[in-house]
C-alpha cells in the first residue's frame, strides 16, 4: 500500500462529498444503524424474529436478495433446523474476544451443519449452499460491531481498490479478515483529514435523518477509490 494514493483517495472522497448532495450514503448506513439497532433486543425477543428485523430495508433489499437467490430467507430456514444450534453460530460470531478468522470458520461451518439439517426436514428443499456470502456476512459484522467491522463490497471492487492504492498483494478470493484491517488503516486516515469534521457535520439532522456511522465511511472510501473520477497520481 503507498500512502501517498490511500490519502489522496480519501482527499477525492471527501472533496466529491462535499461538493454534492447526492444521498447514496443513506443505503449502507441505514443497513447497518437498522441490523445494530434490532440486533440489541435480540434477548427478550429471540434470534429468528431479531435476525428478521435486522435484515429489513425501506430503501433496498439487493444486499441479501439477488441473482435469484434470498439469502435472508435461507437464513431464516436454518434457524428453523436448529434454533438451538443456530443460537451457538451467532453467539460465537458475536464474541469479540476471539479472532476473527475463527469466528468466521466457526460460523461458515455451523451454516453447512444446519443447511443439512435443514436439507434432512424437507424433502422438497433445493438448496445445496448456506448463501452466507462474504458481503452479507460483512453486513452481520457491521451489524454488531459497527464501530469496528465494515460493510464489504465484493471481490472485484477491493481487488481494484488495492491495485488503485499500489498494493503489491492483490486479493484473490474473499478475505474479510484482511479487508476488516485494511478499513482500519483507512478509518485511521479519514480521521487525520483537516475536512473529517465538517464532512460528518454535513451529515448530521437537520441536513439528513439517517444516522451517519463514522466508521461505515470506509466501505464508501474504498467504493470511491475503486471508480475515482480521476486517476491518483
Amino acid at each position: 500500500m503507498k500512502v501517498h494514493l490511500l490519502q489522496q483517495g480519501i482527499r477525492h472522497f471527501i472533496d466529491s462529498q462535499l461538493q454534492s448532495d447526492h444521498v447514496d450514503w443513506h443505503f449502507p448506513h441505514s443497513l447497518v444503524n437498522r441490523f445494530h439497532t434490532e440486533w440489541q433486543k435480540l434477548p427478550e425477543r429471540g434470534l429468528k424474529d431479531s435476525y428478521d428485523q435486522c435484515l429489513r430495508s425501506d430503501i433496498s433489499q439487493r444486499w441479501w436478495k439477488r441473482d435469484k437467490v434470498d439469502a435472508k430467507e435461507v437464513m431464516l430456514q436454518l434457524i428453523d433446523a436448529d434454533p438451538e444450534l443456530a443460537a451457538i453460530a451467532w453467539k460465537d460470531l458475536a464474541q469479540p474476544q476471539a479472532s476473527l478468522d475463527g469466528r468466521l470458520s466457526r460460523f461458515n461451518y455451523y451454516c453447512e451443519q444446519l443447511l443439512d439439517l435443514h436439507r434432512d426436514k424437507s424433502s422438497k428443499s433445493l438448496e445445496t449452499y448456506h448463501q452466507q456470502d462474504a458481503s452479507l456476512m460483512s453486513l452481520y459484522l457491521a451489524g454488531i460491531f459497527p464501530d469496528t467491522n465494515s460493510l464489504y463490497p465484493g471481490l472485484s471492487t477491493f481487488q481494484i481498490f488495492c491495485k488503485t492504492i499500489g498494493s503489491p498483494d492483490i486479493p484473490k478470493v474473499d478475505d474479510l479478515v484482511r479487508y476488516m484491517k485494511v478499513c482500519t488503516i483507512i478509518f485511521n486516515f479519514l480521521q487525520k483529514d483537516d475536512r473529517y469534521q465538517t464532512f460528518l457535520e454535513a451529515r448530521m439532522p437537520p441536513m439528513h435523518t439517517i444516522p451517519c456511522i463514522p466508521f461505515q465511511v470506509t466501505y464508501e472510501v474504498v467504493v470511491h477509490i475503486a471508480s475515482p473520477p480521476q486517476p491518483l497520481v
